[in-house]
């Protein structure tokens, strides 16, 4: 298997030394989460999950992330701008998922009335896997060749994109763990990396924009907030481009208690009128406790406010908008360089419809008779919510003739590029894993109708799982924060 230690051995005593050294480099340089979210723990933060070496990553494949992340950009900002495109991809879900339902409504509800605010800002993560079409042939850093080797869509995220302050941090982590293990290596190796620098610049520019100096950049949360220090590091940013701007965290509840809408649908809390409103909860259904949560939502979307993001672009990072951008012609509707297309097509792995008919019905059938061939997957954002082999197989067979299926989109199921590396992780111990990684590029854009303001790449991410582990939720606690070094094959 991979490895970036490749013929570098190292002792068991020298691989705890450098953990030691790296789990207190994470604790001094914010590279932490805090689990636990009690008043009196108010203090304590943890080492974020981290791999505790860089993973491979073909140069190809990371360099070909990054060319397509411009159009993926400009063709989900398209989308979210095209109303018959998103009511007849979502025409099926709707009927079926009430938390798409409910975005719906508010969507709905703000276009009958007129969009208060025509400018919109995007903070995007494009998640990949590099796919392997053939075990065979190695090259001398464990990898296939590059013709064995696929780049493909897992999804594309357009509420809550984290990790963009921690991304950055792990690289520098990892540059430290070479350094202790003897490892030489390049910049071009170990590239730069520092997503929340231009992640925090889209929000500076939208916050310009709004034409304001007194106005407030909102910061919505949740109560309770595991990887807070992650969005702390994207406020500080902020705060550092531009010391005049305030920044203030509200829960949706403080929305429902202290929000309104004043002259020209302003949208001030308490007295403070808000320029930007940044979204880094409201991405599932656990997100909105009461009705009150709902309505603190509606208000927010009619007002002047710059939202981050709307909720038609909320609804566009939808998994049945992204099956439904696969059929042929869809791409072409919105993009009409044929070079975008062709980078983004390439990146598109089988995705197969399951609205009632005889394509879903084929598409049930496929599963059932290969069930690990396919990944079933529902309109979420956030891991924890696919369901693979024995288990898709048994719903489909209880509920695949249901109008329920849906709510769902059949996708392949990629076998991403196995690697040798140790996760560090709380308490567990110090093991020489079987791992696979996730590859994630951060994209910015600012857009105003048919204008579009700023289009900008910003950064990448890895995070890395057990290889016999489904999902890789970092939150969740099955993957690691990882960094990518990057080779030639």
């Amino acid at each position: 298997m991979a490895t970036c230690l490749n013929n570098h051995h190292l002792n068991n005593d020298h691989i705890r030394r450098i953990r030691e050294n790296a789990a207190e480099w994470a604790l001094t340089n914010g590279l932490v989460f805090k689990p636990d979210q009690r008043p009196e723990a108010v203090n304590q933060a943890v080492c974020a999950p981290f791999t505790l070496f860089p993973s491979v990553v073909p140069r190809h494949m990371l360099q070909q992330a990054k060319d397509c992340m411009k159009d993926f950009n400009t063709l989900m900002y398209r989308v979210a701008q095209d109303h018959h495109f998103l009511e007849q991809s979502l025409r099926s879900v709707i009927p079926v998922d009430p938390f798409v339902r409910r975005l719906w409504d508010i969507y709905t509800t703000v276009r009958t009335e007129g969009a208060a605010q025509t400018i919109s800002v995007d903070l995007f993560r494009n998640d990949f896997m590099m796919n392997m079409t053939d075990s065979g042939t190695k090259t001398s850093a464990g990898i296939p060749p590059s013709s064995a080797l696929q780049l493909k869509q897992i999804e594309f995220n357009t509420i809550s994109v984290g990790l963009v302050g921690l991304a950055g941090a792990t690289t520098l982590l990892h540059r430290y763990t070479l350094d202790l293990a003897g490892k030489e290596y390049t910049r071009e190796e170990m590239p730069d990396n520092e997503p929340v620098l231009g992640m925090a610049r889209g929000l500076v520019t939208a916050w310009e924009l709004y034409g304001n100096l007194e106005a407030i950049i909102l910061f919505l949360v949740s109560e309770k907030e595991a990887n807070v220090i992650d969005q702390r590091w994207l406020e500080f940013k902020v705060h550092q481009l531009n010391r005049k701007i305030n920044v203030v965290r509200a829960t949706f509840d403080d929305v429902h208690t202290k929000g309104s809408l004043g002259e020209d649908k302003k949208f001030f809390l308490d007295q403070s009128e808000v320029a930007v409103v940044y979204m880094r909860t409201g991405y599932g259904e656990i997100s909105y406790t009461s009705e009150k949560d709902w309505s603190a939502r509606l208000l927010m979307e009619r007002s002047r406010s710059i939202k981050c993001p709307t909720v038609r672009s909320q609804l566009s990072g939808s998994k049945k908008v992204q099956q439904e951008l696969a059929r042929p012609g869809a791409v072409e509707r919105f993009i009409q360089d044929p070079a975008a297309v062709h980078r983004i097509r390439q990146t598109f792995a089988g995705l197969y419809s399951l609205d009632k008919g005889c394509e879903g019905d084929e598409a049930v059938k496929m599963a059932i008779e290969s069930p690990d061939k396919f990944v079933l997957k529902p309109q979420r954002e956030g891991g924890g919510n696919n369901l693979f082999g024995e288990e898709m197989k048994s719903m489909l067979e209880r509920r695949g003739t249901t109008q329920e299926r849906e709510a769902f989109i059949l996708m392949e199921r990629l076998f991403p590029l196995p690697e040798k590396n140790y996760m560090i992780r709380g308490l567990t111990p110090l093991v020489l894993s079987d791992t696979v990684s996730e590859l994630g590029v951060f994209g910015v854009h600012i857009g105003e109708g048919e204008k579009e303001i700023a289009n900008n790449v910003c950064g990448h991410l890895l995070r890395t799982k057990a290889q016999e582990t489904n999902e890789g939720g970092f939150i969740l606690g099955t993957a690691a924060i990882d960094s990518p070094f990057v080779v030639d094959t």
